[in-house]
């Protein structure tokens, strides 16, 4: 006895436009949802930026500040601030710039302690967040959170934690979207290898504190 072979038509192969046109249609079903765009903002020196510190000794207290404050603000709209997501600020100081409103305490300032020539600049960094909750990009809004990063100073780097204080405001016709980040942090001058000298001693704290304000418009 014979058996029939039942013979298949061989399978036909799919135009090479159609083939394009489905592996694109797989590729956006399997991509992450929620993809989300980055911004980036750039933090230009002069006001409204600004810098400033507060020494309070016990002969005397002292004020500088300068807004001579630049770098950059980069995150994602998706606010997640995950490892997909990150969060960065780089925020650089011209301390020579500092004005205390006397000019020979600014150029002892400048010379005797933050000593300029060689350290010019005082840089924040910080390279991620505790945040709850997410934030609408879509409005204008005032949003609290922690930056975990670094800040150096005199030659010397130190581990920060800096509470924030974000104000942003979206893109409003011709207006492009613009961010101000407000936050403040204690500065020990020991542990940045910075002398007070015994005439100066009791003018001068031994720790200041620094209140910054970035302000970013979006590129």
């Amino acid at each position: 006895m014979f058996k029939l072979l039942s013979m298949k038509p061989a399978p036909r192969k799919a135009p090479q436009g159609a083939l394009a046109v489905l592996l694109c249609a797989v590729a956006m079903l399997m991509a992450p949802v929620g993809w989300a765009k980055p911004l980036h903002f750039h933090v230009s020196g002069g006001s409204p930026s600004e810098v400033e510190f507060t020494s309070d000794a016990p002969v005397e207290v002292i004020h500088g500040k300068t807004s001579q404050i630049s770098g950059g603000i980069s995150l994602d709209d998706s606010f997640k601030f995950d490892a997909k997501h990150p969060f960065n600020i780089v925020l650089s100081v011209d301390l020579a710039s500092i004005d205390t409103g006397i000019d020979l305490r600014n150029a002892h300032m400048r010379d005797n302690f933050l000593e300029t020539a060689k350290y010019p600049k005082a840089v924040f960094k910080a390279t991620s967040i505790q945040l709850k909750g997410k934030p609408d990009l879509s409005k204008p809004q005032t949003v609290k959170l922690v930056s975990i990063g670094e800040f150096t100073l005199h030659g010397v780097t130190t581990n920060k934690t800096v509470p924030l204080t974000v104000d942003y405001k979206p893109a409003d016709g011709a207006k492009p979207a613009r961010i101000r980040v407000h936050g403040k942090l204690s500065v020990p001058l020991e542990q940045h290898g910075i002398k007070r000298p015994e005439a100066v001693l009791v003018k001068l704290a031994e720790t200041v504190f620094v209140d910054i304000t970035a302000v970013g418009v979006a590129q």
